[in-house]
């Protein structure tokens, strides 16, 4: 919910974080920037020298990712009997079983899968909901600082198409994160989005199977993030 992530963000800024990530939502990000405006009047007011006002990073999805998921379930088939545990044990009140609503609500369920292992009955799901970029690029990448991008091993269709979507506002980026968890063909894969994104294959000193890889491009950072791998 928009006041915790305030609160989060607040926190982390003011614990030295250098980079937060939140998800591509237009909510999220003004309630992040809040969180961040808050932490630097209060940096400035201790009159902290070293404060650092932390980049801010959102997340998209080219393809599938079980990042980016929500809960569901049918209420009709739920017994009427149920103590319903997933409702006294969703952090954000997104499960309810109203008059006039029964069920997930998804504008507030954010995928954190508490409710899941509660249920007496094994109905509740979890699916992918990806944050597409072409969807949301527009709205939310001139208002941050760093994008991470999930995809998987053979994935260069979803990855290419969109990332042409991000060309107008990749110069405005700091830092943009490819994250990649482990497969078959996993450097090979990294090596094609490298080709795609046009950015130089190593850095002095550096392998593709470093599990985190900042290569300097002409105006922001690339970092290899494979996910599991050692």
């Amino acid at each position: 919910a928009p006041p915790e992530i305030r609160t989060l963000t607040l926190t982390y800024a003011l614990a030295g974080a250098d980079c937060i990530d939140v998800a591509a939502d237009p909510a999220v990000i003004a309630a992040a920037k809040s969180g961040l405006d808050a932490a630097e009047r209060i940096a400035k007011a201790d009159q902290r020298s070293g404060y650092r006002r932390p980049w801010l990073m959102v997340s998209m999805s080219a393809g599938e990712d079980p990042h980016f998921r929500k809960a569901e379930f049918d209420p009709a088939i739920c017994p009427k009997d149920c103590p319903r545990p997933c409702e006294k044990i969703c952090p954000v009140e997104a499960i309810e079983f109203a008059a006039d609503f029964a069920g997930v609500r998804r504008d507030r369920c954010y995928g954190c899968g508490r409710c899941l292992p509660v249920c007496p009955w094994g109905l509740i799901a979890a699916h992918s909901y990806p944050t597409l970029i072409d969807a949301v690029a527009q709205q939310v990448l001139s208002q941050v600082d760093a994008l991470e991008i999930h995809t998987h091993v053979g994935e260069h269709a979803a990855f290419k198409d969109p990332w042409q979507t991000l060309q107008p506002w990749v110069g405005n980026l700091q830092i943009i994160s490819i994250s990649c968890p482990d497969g078959e063909g996993l450097i090979n894969y990294l090596k094609d989005l490298q080709q795609i994104m046009k950015v130089p294959e190593s850095a002095p000193g550096k392998d593709l199977k470093a599990s985190a890889i900042a290569l300097k491009t002409k105006s922001h950072h690339v970092i290899w993030q494979t996910d599991g791998r050692p």
